[in-house]
């Protein structure tokens, strides 16, 4: 009981990032749920912009810049928070630990939930009926989504990943190429990569809207084709550790969970009883 008790405590705060086409308060059934597990713990629930047309209109830069001024808006985070993405949530955590945690407020521990953490890419062999992408990306072709305009316009085509064209991917996509260490390699970035206990990343094989459902676990379509996904270790990025993931995996500070739940079952009972205990750190 007093271990309960100090660990209670030492609760670190909790910050919570939306998805795609979302506000904030759709993540207040999560918020209340994971309070009642652990009364103490101290949420901050970030909206970015106006919640679900910056998602859509706004760059992921802006989007993680957003997060960011939540983040340092609230003295209780000053001296480190667990970060909790949900889809595209995650991306903009991972953009605010490789950009900022080197500035604090530090994520501690790093969690996401079906988060297009390698990219995202659908539309040839991979349907795009379903998916959590804006509809008008299912029409386009390469040449028009790496274009600055598209990029500037649509946030999603900031971590598009065409298995197809990944000379334009690496060449004019925003945002992830640089996440990824690929063009403008930053040591700082890795370190900041590596900076956080753990990350806990959640995916699903029946997630059924981020393509492949492996991103996830960083987990991305093999060249020139979109029916074979490479895991993580498959990976150049991977081999070459390029962001500090392989060093992270061999240290044991990775775990991939599937939680066999769809895509919008993220404030779940049974979700929720997954994450309650990689909110306690010890």
């Amino acid at each position: 009981m007093l271990k309960l008790i100090t660990l209670l405590l030492e609760q670190p705060p909790l910050v919570i990032m939306h998805g795609f086409n979302q506000h904030a308060g759709q993540m207040d059934s999560l918020v209340d749920q994971i309070k009642q597990q652990i009364p103490d713990i101290y949420i901050r629930n970030c909206e970015v912009g106006d919640g679900e047309n910056a998602t859509f209109y706004m760059t992921i830069e802006n989007q993680v810049n957003e997060l960011r001024t939540c983040i340092l808006n609230d003295p209780k985070l000053a001296n480190g928070f667990i970060a909790f993405g949900y889809s595209n949530g995650g991306m903009l955590m991972r953009g605010y630990l490789e950009h900022f945690n080197h500035l604090g407020p530090k994520i501690l521990r790093f969690i996401t939930y079906s988060a297009p953490l390698g990219g995202f890419f659908c539309g040839r062999s991979s349907t795009c009926v379903g998916k959590a992408v804006p509809p008008i990306l299912d029409d386009l072709v390469a040449d028009i989504i790496y274009t600055r305009p598209l990029q500037t316009l649509i946030g999603p085509t900031n971590y598009w990943r065409d298995p197809y064209n990944l000379d334009l991917y690496i060449k004019h996509c925003a945002y992830l190429p640089k996440l990824e260490n690929i063009v403008n390699y930053s040591q700082q970035m890795k370190d900041n990569f590596l900076s956080p206990d753990l990350f806990v990343l959640f995916g699903s094989n029946k997630d059924g809207a981020i393509s492949p459902w492996q991103s996830a676990w960083f987990g991305v379509f093999a060249d020139d084709q979109d029916e074979i996904v490479l895991s993580m270790e498959e990976r150049d990025v991977y081999v070459q550790d390029l962001f500090g993931l392989k060093t992270l995996n061999e240290n044991g500070r990775v775990k991939r969970l599937n939680t066999g739940l769809n895509h919008m079952q993220y404030d779940t009972k049974e979700f929720v009883g997954m994450l309650v205990p990689w909110l306690v750190m010890e």
